[in-house]
């Protein structure tokens, strides 16, 4: 489902900055911070034109300009759309292919035990609740997509307690390569599938035990069917 968002978080352009690089930094910061989520239909130009009071020139040229780095994208008859919320996720989007899949893989783990070995010294209380929380949906959610679900957010939650925010846009870049088939899950669906590994992570972040976190990190992934090289 798609949304149409107001332009009331937009400003007036100022001088000595090209007008369409304006535009273009005010779009793009509405599309990073989450204000027009992805699936968005973005105000149309005569919205953007009566709110930058400039030509309807300039605003084409920002927006050819989000439509090239991968944030918009651009449907004839229909309007322009929020595609990414983040460049670096657009250019790893275009980049992953389903060929690539082990590749993905072999990097988004490389991703997650770093990402554990900072979450253990920078974990809060209140992200521990959280996978706490997560973890017990993940083995007693009432369906195979709400075990999934917990299941991905267990991870981001993870990566974004590492306190990087570039580990944590690499990952997210990579996600949608890695779910995008639940069969790349094996027996996500299966109660008490991985549990102590899981478990093994929580109680070693709990612990502020980088070395714990790493080693259980390590020990959930040789545990987990990775996909085919076939594929």
């Amino acid at each position: 489902m798609s949304y149409s968002y107001g332009v009331h978080h937009l400003q007036p352009t100022v001088r000595n900055v090209p007008l369409s690089v304006q535009i273009g930094t005010q779009l793009r910061e509405q599309i990073m911070n989450g204000t027009w989520p992805v699936g968005t239909k973005v105000p149309g130009e005569h919205d953007l034109v009566r709110t930058f009071g400039t030509s309807r020139n300039t605003v084409r040229e920002a927006l050819r300009a989000l439509v090239h780095l991968g944030l918009l994208e651009s449907r004839p008859g229909d309007g322009t759309y929020v595609r990414s919320t983040s460049e670096l996720e657009a250019v790893l989007g275009r980049r992953i292919s389903e060929e690539s899949v082990n590749e993905v893989f072999e990097v988004r783990e490389a991703l997650e035990v770093q990402a554990a070995r900072l979450a253990a010294s920078r974990i809060t209380e209140s992200q521990i609740v959280e996978l706490r929380e997560l973890l017990r949906e993940r083995y007693a959610g009432e369906t195979p997509a709400d075990r999934l679900q917990a299941d991905v957010r267990f991870h981001q939650g993870i990566v974004a307690a590492s306190g990087n925010p570039l580990i944590t846009e690499l990952h997210h870049g990579l996600e949608p390569a890695v779910i995008h088939d639940e069969s790349n899950y094996s027996g996500l669906n299966t109660d008490g599938f991985l549990l102590e590994e899981h478990q093994a992570i929580l109680d070693a972040l709990e612990r502020h035990d980088p070395d714990g976190a790493v080693a259980a990190t390590l020990q959930l992934l040789d545990g987990a069917n990775r996909p085919s090289a076939s594929k």
